[in-house]
C-alpha cells in the first residue's frame, strides 16, 4: 500500500514538473513571439517608410521638372516654391532612406548613393536653367529642356524604386511568414500543455479528496489526544503550583540575605569612596610638594646664578679698585714725595698740576663705578612706552656736531615700533654704540653707518652696522663687554662703553650680539622685549 502511494506520488510529482517546465517554455515562447512581433512590426515600418521614401524622391523630380516648365511659360514666382520645396526635402528623404535600407541590410546602396548624386546634379541644372529664365535667355534654354535630363534621372530612380519595393514586399512577406510559424509552435505547445494537464488535474483533485477524509480522521484522533494532555497538564499545574509556593519562601529567604548583602556592599563603597577621597588629596599634596621643590630649586638656581655673576663683578672691581684706582694713587704718593723735597717754585707748580690731573683720574674712575653700580642695583625701574625710531633720532640729532666732522652717511631704516621700557637705558644704549662708530671709524674710508629694525619672536631687533676698524672677534670674544676693556689703544677710551651697554640691555630684559671683522666693520643687534 504504501509502495504504490510512493509510486503514485512520484508519477504526480514528475507530470507536474513536466507541466510546471512546459508552462515556462511557453511563457518564454510567447514572450519571444512577442519581441518578434514587435521586431516585425519595425521591419513592416522600415519596408513601408522606405517605400513612401523612394516614391516621395520620384514625387520631388516631378515638382522641379513641373516648376521648371511651369515658370518658363508663366514667369511666375510662385511657380518656384516647389522647387524650394523639392530641394529642401530632397537631403532628408534620402538619409530616411538610406536608414531603413541599411536597417534592412539592403545589399545595393551604392546605387543609392549615385543616385543621390545624380538627382542632385539634376536639381543644379534646373536651378541653372530658372537662371536663364530669369536672365531672358531663351533661346538657351529650349536646348537644355530638349536634353531630356529630367527624364533620364525619373527613369533611372524609378527602376531603383521598383527594386526597394520587390526587395521591401520580399523582407514582408518572410516576416509575416515567421510570425506564422511562432504562432503555430505556440499553438501546438499549449495543446500538449492542455493534454498533459487535464488528466493530471483530475488525479490531483482525487488525491485531494482523499486528503480530506484523511484529514478529518486525524483530526478527530488529535482531539482525543488533546483531551488526554489536558488531563495530564492540569495534574502539572497542580504539582507546578506547590513547588512555586516552595520556591517563594525560598526566595524571600534568599531575599532578606541579599538586603543584608546590599548594606554591607554600601559600606565598603562608602569606604572605598572615603580612601580614594584620601588618595587623591594625598596626591594633590605631592604635585603640590613637588611644585614647591621646583620653584624652590629654581630660585635657588637662579640665586646662584646672580651669586656667580655678582661674584664676578666683584672681582672686576677688585681689578678695578687694584689696577686703575692704584695708578693714580701710586702716583700721587710719588708727586707727594717729590713736593716734600722739592724748593724751586716752577718744579712745585708742574707737581701741583699732576697731582691736580691725579686726582682727577681718581674721581673719573668714582664716577664710572657709580654709574655701574647705579644700573646693577636698579631692582625696580620706571619704565615707559619709548619710540625706537624717535629715540635714535634724538641720539643722531646729540651727534650731528660729531657726524658732520666726519662727515658720515647714516641709512636710517626703522619701523614704528614701540616698547615698553626705560627711556634713560634705551637712549645710553644708542649713545654709546654709535659714540663709538664715530670714534673707531676707519681714517681711510668715510665713515657709513646703517640702522635698520625689525620683528622677531617676541623681540624688537636693532641692527647698528658700521665699516669701521672691526674687532678681532677670535682674539675678544670671550671678554668683550668687560670693564675698562679697549681693542684700539691708539684712540682715547675708557673701555666702559660696551660694559655699560652690556649691563643695561640686561636690565632691561633684553641682550645684545655682536659680529665684526678687523678692517671691515661691525654689527651690533640690540634685542628689545616687547613688553
Amino acid at each position: 500500500m504504501a509502495s504504490t502511494l510512493k509510486t503514485r506520488s512520484r508519477l504526480l510529482f514528475a507530470v507536474v514538473s513536466v507541466i510546471g517546465i512546459l508552462l515556462a517554455v511557453n511563457a518564454t515562447l510567447i514572450y519571444q513571439n512577442s519581441l518578434s512581433i514587435e521586431r516585425k512590426k519595425l521591419l513592416l515600418k522600415n519596408a513601408e517608410q522606405a517605400k513612401l521614401n523612394s516614391l516621395d524622391v520620384i514625387r520631388n523630380i516631378h515638382l522641379m521638372d513641373l516648376a521648371l516648365r511651369g515658370y518658363a511659360l508663366t514667369g511666375q514666382e510662385p511657380q518656384l516654391a516647389a522647387t524650394d520645396s523639392a530641394k529642401i526635402s530632397h537631403p532628408k528623404i534620402i538619409k530616411r532612406l538610406r536608414q531603413a535600407l541599411q536597417a534592412q541590410h539592403f545589399d545595393r546602396l551604392t546605387e543609392l548613393d549615385s543616385l543621390e548624386l545624380t538627382v542632385t546634379a539634376y536639381f543644379n541644372l534646373c536651378d541653372k536653367m530658372l537662371l536663364l529664365v530669369k536672365d531672358k535667355k531663351m533661346d538657351e534654354f529650349p536646348t537644355l529642356l530638349r536634353a531630356i535630363e529630367g527624364y533620364e534621372v525619373w527613369r533611372a530612380y524609378k527602376a531603383f524604386s521598383d527594386r526597394v519595393t520587390i526587395f521591401e514586399t520580399k523582407v514582408v512577406a518572410d516576416a509575416n511568414a515567421n510570425i506564422q510559424r511562432a504562432l503555430r509552435s505556440s499553438y501546438l505547445l499549449q495543446f500538449l500543455i492542455f493534454l498533459l494537464a487535464v488528466p493530471a488535474l483530475g488525479y490531483m483533485a482525487f488525491s485531494t479528496a482523499k486528503t480530506f477524509l484523511l484529514s478529518d480522521e486525524l483530526r478527530k484522533a488529535q482531539q482525543e489526544k488533546n483531551n488526554i494532555l489536558q488531563q495530564n497538564n492540569e495534574e502539572l499545574d497542580r504539582q507546578v503550583k506547590e513547588k512555586t509556593k516552595d520556591l517563594f519562601e525560598q526566595n524571600e529567604s534568599i531575599k532578606a540575605h541579599n538586603e543584608q548583602l546590599i548594606i554591607q556592599q554600601q559600606q565598603i563603597k562608602l569606604a572605598n569612596e572615603t580612601i580614594e577621597a584620601q588618595a587623591f588629596q594625598i596626591e594633590q599634596k605631592n604635585k603640590e610638594l613637588a611644585q614647591e621643590v621646583e620653584r624652590q630649586t629654581n630660585d635657588l638656581l637662579i640665586a646662584n646664578r646672580e651669586l656667580g655673576e655678582q661674584n664676578t663683578r666683584l672681582q672686576q672691581f677688585t681689578y678695578i679698585i687694584s689696577h686703575n684706582l692704584r695708578a693714580p694713587m701710586v702716583r700721587l704718593i710719588g708727586l707727594a714725595n717729590l713736593l716734600e723735597y722739592s724748593e724751586a717754585a716752577a718744579d712745585k707748580d708742574d707737581i701741583y698740576k699732576m697731582v691736580v690731573k691725579s686726582c682727577r683720574d681718581i674721581d673719573e674712575v668714582i664716577r664710572d663705578l657709580s654709574d655701574i653700580l647705579y644700573v646693577q642695583r636698579q631692582n625696580t625701574l620706571t619704565r615707559s612706552e619709548v619710540d625706537l625710531n624717535q629715540m635714535v633720532r634724538k641720539v643722531l640729532v646729540t651727534l650731528q656736531d660729531e657726524v658732520s666732522i666726519v662727515k658720515a652717511t647714516v641709512d636710517l631704516r626703522m619701523g614704528n615700533e614701540k616698547i615698553l621700557s626705560v627711556a634713560p637705558y634705551v637712549e645710553s644704549v644708542f649713545y654709546n654704540l654709535i659714540s663709538n662708530a664715530i670714534k673707531y671709524r676707519d681714517p681711510d674710508r668715510l665713515l657709513k653707518l646703517e640702522i635698520v629694525s625689525f620683528i622677531t619672536n617676541s623681540f624688537v631687533c636693532v641692527e647698528i652696522t658700521d665699516n669701521g676698524l672691526g674687532i678681532d672677534m677670535t682674539m675678544h670674544r670671550d671678554n668683550l663687554f668687560n670693564l675698562y676693556k679697549r681693542f684700539h689703544q691708539h684712540v682715547e677710551g675708557k673701555g666702559l662703553g660696551l660694559y655699560l651697554v652690556k649691563t643695561q640691555m640686561e636690565a632691561l630684559g633684553g641682550r645684545i650680539e655682536v659680529e665684526s671683522e678687523v678692517n671691515k666693520g661691525t654689527r651690533f643687534l640690540l634685542y628689545f622685549n616687547l613688553g
